[in-house]
């Protein structure tokens, strides 16, 4: 059962329940009722932050950061040399729906119209 002071109560945990659209049979809800009240007790443990003591972000000094300066990549060059090309780009073997298991569709008789 929630406890006295807890914003959950079982009807709360129900109406949740619903509107998640979960079954949450009778003899759990008291479990869910403990839980979600923890919960919502950990998150209710921000309102005693100090809000004003947070600081200011003109207090951090920026991130220092490289020269952004262009370099040559050779990058036709290094697929010419390392990778299968199709049409001056880079080709990859295709690993998603080949085979029987691999969830594509497989190829149909294009003699039949439905592939028999």
């Amino acid at each position: 059962m929630a406890s006295p002071g807890s914003p959950v109560s079982p009807e709360v945990v129900r109406k949740i329940a619903a509107l998640a659209r979960l079954s949450v049979p009778e003899s759990e809800v008291s479990v869910w009722t403990e839980q979600l009240g923890r919960i919502v007790a950990y998150i209710d443990q921000l309102k005693e932050l100090p809000e004003g003591d947070a600081g200011r972000l003109d207090d951090v000094p920026p991130t220092p950061l490289r020269a952004d300066e262009p370099v040559s990549g050779c990058g036709l060059e290094a697929l010419e040399q390392n990778a299968r090309l199709l049409h001056a780009h880079g080709a990859v073997p295709r690993i998603v729906g080949t085979g029987p298991t691999g969830g594509g569709r497989e190829p149909r008789n294009s003699a039949s119209p439905r592939g028999e």
